[in-house]
């Protein structure tokens, strides 16, 4: 795809974290792009780089990030790691907006929710009863009952299921052109969850919003996603459209996180299976592969040098020594 369909591109980016045991590398030259109208779902174990990625994405890292020289996030043909802090108020919200894990703390407990969603609209010069209006359409589009009733209730007067369904229609106020979903069903059963799923992909449709879905659970994510990235200790290991790499994966580690998932272990047994070692110390790395300390396939050139990705297929790629050689 040319890089106008995109509307993320993610090119060669590096984030380190000054400590003081020394520079941890949460993020070692990631690749992603996300294409217009498609939901991308990052997939991976805790503390594999999602969230640093997401927050990289938006410039909300901690003080102590570096991004390393030659990282590129560009957004709609503009580098978001280049913005102005004027420029970066500009797009947050307004172009790129964001549903938090835990609805139960993204919202203000002591203010209405028809004040918060109408404060998201301090930028445009219209009257407050039409702001209500739009907060009320919105609210409805996401299917909370009574909606005009309920501009005036606080927070704690709606169930996780409904507040998370708040979130999503105060991301998508300003109609951004990037919605980033953080694990936005963390919180809640399964049955809602089911529920936010369904809507998420009907506002899609709708608003015709690009979506980056970041989450750990597999059964989201073939559901909901378009194409998938996996990522493991900073690195994206392999991507691919989310049919052909659930059946075609190619990366080992890829294919013991789809072993690891519940959904998908057919007979009864008394412990679930699991990835066998650790994640590597990310300011101490291996000298080659990053997933070769745990992986069951390494042979020689694996412990020697990093792999590069190598093509499955036009739309699909995998981090993996074993794809080059036919292995």
């Amino acid at each position: 795809m040319s890089g106008n369909e995109h509307v993320l591109d993610v090119r060669d980016l590096s984030v380190s974290f000054r400590t003081a045991r020394g520079k941890v590398r949460a993020l070692r030259h990631v690749d992603i792009n996300v294409p217009r109208n498609k939901i991308v779902g990052i997939v991976g174990e805790s503390g594999c780089g999602k969230s640093t990625l997401i927050n990289t994405v938006l410039r909300l890292l901690a003080p102590n990030a570096v991004i390393e020289d030659g990282s590129e996030v560009i957004f709609q043909g503009d580098d978001v790691l280049k913005m102005s802090n004027s420029q970066l108020t500009d797009l947050r919200g307004q172009r790129i907006s964001m549903v938090f894990q835990d609805p139960m703390t993204a919202l203000n407990p002591v203010i209405s929710i028809g004040t918060q969603m109408t404060d998201i609209l301090y930028r445009q010069k219209i009257p407050m009863a039409q702001k209500r209006k739009r907060a009320a359409d919105m609210l409805a589009q996401v299917g909370i009952p009574d909606a005009v009733r309920r501009l005036d209730d606080h927070p704690h007067q709606f169930s996780g299921g409904m507040r998370q369904r708040i979130c999503i229609a105060m991301a998508l106020m300003m109609n951004p052109s990037l919605l980033i979903a953080d694990e936005p069903t963390t919180a809640l059963d399964v049955t809602l969850e089911a529920q936010i799923i369904h809507l998420m992909k009907e506002l899609r449709e709708e608003f015709e919003c690009s979506m980056l879905f970041v989450s750990h659970n597999l059964g989201l994510i073939a559901e909901l996603c378009d194409e998938v990235i996996v990522m493991y200790a900073g690195e994206v290991v392999e991507q691919g459209e989310v049919h052909d790499l659930f059946h075609r994966a190619q990366h080992p580690y890829t294919r013991m996180l789809l072993e690891c998932d519940p959904a998908r272990i057919e007979e009864t047994r008394q412990e679930l299976p699991t990835i066998s070692g650790s994640v590597p110390d990310l300011i101490d790395l291996p000298k080659g592969c990053i997933f070769s300390p745990r992986c069951p396939h390494r042979y020689e050139p694996c412990n020697e040098s990093p792999p590069d990705h190598y093509a499955v297929s036009d739309q699909h790629s995998a981090r993996c020594f074993l794809v080059r050689d036919g292995r």
